[in-house]
């Protein structure tokens, strides 16, 4: 479901609660992006939202805390208890979080270091590669190309 409605409509109330115009809140955003904001002809990026927040003098959390509020028809307070539930439920409510993502092994490099792994383990018990190559089913070309080198290495 979209939150653009909910959006503007939070994005308006803290606006005009404050008494600021679009061109005051405007600084990294675009006086244009606030007004396409508010009237529902683009959507925002996790990065204008939290250049918005700070400009109405709120942080991230309680800006998309009455989007959510908003868009579900319930009190804020009411969202911010059911996040925290959550949050418990996955045990994360006390964790402090990374903020970048860690660099993932593609998939095949994974299942390479598998099969090396696999060789490595019967050469330790003395096999040769003809044995390790019936032992484990791969291919001779596998076995000699992963005998002495770990894949990507």
């Amino acid at each position: 479901m979209s939150l653009r409605r909910p959006y503007a409509a939070v994005l308006q109330l803290l606006r005009n609660r404050q008494g600021l115009s679009q061109q005051e809140i405007a600084g990294k955003v675009a006086q244009s992006h606030v007004s396409q904001l508010e009237t529902l002809k683009t959507t925002a990026t996790v990065d204008v939202t939290n250049e918005l927040a700070s400009a109405l003098n709120v942080k991230a959390i309680t800006f998309f805390t009455l989007v959510i509020a908003a868009n579900e028809q319930r009190a804020p307070r009411d969202v911010l208890l059911s996040a925290l539930a959550e949050l418990e439920a996955l045990k994360l409510a006390d964790e402090i979080l990374p903020e970048q993502p860690r660099q993932l092994e593609p998939p095949r490099v994974a299942a390479a270091r598998e099969k090396w792994l696999a060789i490595q383990a019967l050469k330790s018990k003395g096999y040769s590669q003809s044995q390790v190559v019936l032992e484990l089913g791969y291919s001779k070309a596998t076995v000699w190309r992963l005998w002495s080198n770990e894949p990507g290495v």
